[in-house]
C-alpha cells in the first residue's frame, strides 16, 4: 500500500484520538480551569492539530506523484525519438539514365533569351545618353 493512502485513511482516526486527547487534558489537566461550552472548541483545536499537517503531506505526495508522472512520460516520449534511425538504402550503380539526352531536346527554346540580351544593350545605351546630358 501506498504511504498516501495509509495517511489518508489513518489521518481521520488520529483527528478524531487528537480531539479527544486534547479534550481529556483540558478537563484533568491541573491549573486549567475550562468550562463545559468551550470543551468543544478543544476538541476542533485538536483535531485540527492532527489535520493540518496530514493535508500538507498529502498535498506534497500529489505534486510528487505528479513530477514522476511528468518525469516517466518525457522518459517515454525520449525513447520514441530515439529510435534507432534505418541506415540509407545503397544506389545501385545503374548509369543507364545518364546516355539520354533525349529530355534535353527543349533547350532549343533558349534562343528567345537572346532578344533580352538585345533588349539590354538597348537600355544600356539610353542610360549612357542620359548621364551624359546631366555633364
Amino acid at each position: 500500500m501506498k504511504p498516501n493512502r495509509i495517511v489518508a485513511l489513518v489521518t481521520p482516526v488520529a483527528a478524531l484520538a487528537a480531539g479527544a486527547c486534547a479534550t481529556w487534558l483540558a478537563q484533568h489537566f491541573p491549573g486549567i480551569d475550562i468550562n463545559q461550552g468551550s470543551l468543544q472548541s478543544v476538541f476542533v483545536a485538536g483535531a485540527v492539530v492532527a489535520l493540518a499537517p496530514a493535508a500538507q503531506w498529502l498535498h506534497g505526495w500529489q505534486k510528487y506523484e505528479a513530477r514522476e508522472a511528468d518525469a516517466a512520460n518525457a522518459i517515454k516520449l525520449g525513447m520514441l525519438g530515439a529510435a534507432p534511425v534505418p541506415a540509407p538504402a545503397a544506389v545501385p550503380d545503374d548509369s543507364s539514365g545518364i546516355d539520354d539526352l533525349a529530355d534535353l531536346d527543349g533547350l532549343d527554346s533558349l534562343d528567345d533569351v537572346d532578344d533580352l540580351d538585345e533588349f539590354d544593350d538597348e537600355l544600356l545605351a539610353e542610360d549612357d545618353e542620359l548621364v551624359g546630358t546631366a555633364d
